[in-house]
C-alpha cells in the first residue's frame, strides 16, 4: 500500500477506546481521500494503542502508523510532537488533521513549528476546491462575524478541527486495514510528564449543561434586557431544559461566556433546541446546527434562524413561551 502523499488523522484516545473527535476526523478524511483516490492514514501514538488502530480502521482509515513506548503513557509535548514529526518524515503526508482538543491544539502548534509548515487552527471545514491536493480550510474571524477561506502553500497542509463539526460515520466491523509499527528512539530525551498513578472516579453530579442536556433553550436579543432574559431562563428550569445565551448578551454582560452558544462559544447537538429571540447569525447556526430538532421564536419573519430552523414561529416570545409551556407539559404527560 502506498502510504505517501495521503490524507492523515492524528487520534487521540478517550480511556482505552478511540475519541469521539477522532471518529469525526476520519470520517472527514475519508470523504476527502475518496474524491481524489487517495488513502487515509491514521497516526496513533502511546503506551498501547493496538485497540485504538483497529477502531481506526472500522471507522475509515486504509492504514494506522502507530509508535507505541512506555514513555508515551501520558501525553507529552516534546515526546509527541517528536514522534509525529518523525512519520511525517517518513510517510510525507499531503494533510494532518489534528482534533482541536487542549492536547490537540499544543501538538499542532509545535509540529507546526518543527516542520516549518502553516496551521490553521480552529477550523470548521475543510475542502477539496481545485484539481490538485490543495484544501481549502474554513475558519471564524472577527470573533464570528466573517468566514474566511485559507489554503497553505507549505506541506503537509496542516490543520486543527473542532469537535461536533463533522458526522464520522458508522463503524464497520468487516473493513480491512494495514497496522504499521514504527520505532522511534527517545533514548535521549527526557519526559516533561510522568504518569505517577491512575484512579477512575465517578462522575459527580452536575447540573444541566448546553453541552449535554436533550433539551437546550437559547435566549437570544429579543429578550430585550436582562429580566427577559431571566424570564427565559426560568421558562427552561420549568421544562426541565439547560440554558444558553446568544453572543450579544455575553458582550451586554447578562451572562457568561461559558453559557454562550455558538461557534464562537460552545457548539451543541441536543435532541431539541428552542431559540427565543434569537436572529441566527451564521456563528450561532454554525453552533447549533446539528440539534436534531430546532424551534425558532422570533417576532421578525425575516429573521435568518427560520431558513434552518424545523419550525418557526412568529410572535412576542413572552407570549409564546406560556402555551410552549403548556404543550410540553403534555409530551411529557
Amino acid at each position: 500500500m502506498e502510504l505517501k502523499n495521503n490524507i492523515s488523522v492524528y487520534i487521540e484516545v478517550a480511556g482505552s477506546a478511540l475519541s469521539t473527535l477522532s471518529i469525526e476526523l476520519l470520517g472527514k478524511a475519508r470523504q476527502l481521500a475518496d474524491k481524489k483516490g487517495e488513502q487515509v492514514v491514521a497516526y496513533a501514538v502511546g503506551a498501547d494503542m493496538s485497540k485504538a488502530a483497529e477502531e481506526a480502521i472500522s471507522y475509515g482509515a486504509d492504514a494506522v502508523v502507530t509508535v507505541e513506548d512506555p514513555v508515551l503513557e501520558g501525553y507529552d509535548s516534546a515526546l509527541y510532537t517528536k514522534a509525529i514529526a518523525a512519520l511525517v518524515e517518513k510517510y510525507a503526508p499531503s494533510v494532518i488533521l489534528i482534533g482541536g482538543s487542549p492536547n490537540g491544539r499544543d501538538l499542532g502548534g509545535r509540529l507546526s513549528a518543527k516542520l516549518k509548515v502553516g496551521l490553521v487552527a480552529d477550523c470548521i471545514d475543510v475542502l477539496h476546491e481545485g484539481d490538485d491536493d490543495t484544501l481549502t480550510w474554513i475558519r471564524p474571524a472577527f470573533t464570528g462575524k466573517l468566514l474566511v477561506k485559507i489554503q497553505t502553500t507549505t506541506r503537509p497542509q496542516l490543520g486543527t478541527v473542532s469537535d461536533k463539526i463533522f458526522h464520522g460515520a458508522p463503524a464497520d466491523a468487516s473493513r480491512k486495514g494495514e497496522v504499521i509499527q514504527e520505532k522511534v528512539d527517545f533514548s535521549g530525551d527526557a519526559p516533561t510528564v510522568k504518569v505517577t498513578n491512575f484512579e477512575a472516579v465517578e462522575n459527580a453530579a452536575e447540573s444541566l449543561s448546553i453541552e449535554s442536556a436533550d433539551i437546550v433553550v437559547g435566549a437570544g436579543r429579543g429578550v430585550q434586557n436582562e429580566e427577559g432574559m431571566k424570564a427565559v431562563e426560568e421558562f427552561a428550569q420549568r421544562i426541565g431544559a439547560a440554558f444558553g445565551v446568544s453572543k450579544p448578551l455575553v458582550d451586554n454582560e447578562w451572562a457568561p461566556h461559558d453559557l454562550q452558544i455558538g461557534i464562537t462559544g460552545k457548539k451543541i447537538a441536543p435532541k431539541i433546541y428552542i431559540a427565543m429571540g434569537i436572529s441566527g447569525a451564521i456563528q450561532h447556526k454554525l453552533g447549533v446546527q446539528d440539534a436534531e430538532l430546532i424551534i425558532a421564536v422570533n417576532k421578525d419573519p425575516d429573521a435568518p434562524i427560520f431558513e434552518f430552523a424545523h419550525y418557526g414561529i412568529v410572535g412576542d416570545l413572552f407570549e409564546v413561551m406560556p402555551e410552549l409551556e403548556k404543550q410540553i407539559a403534555k409530551i411529557k404527560g
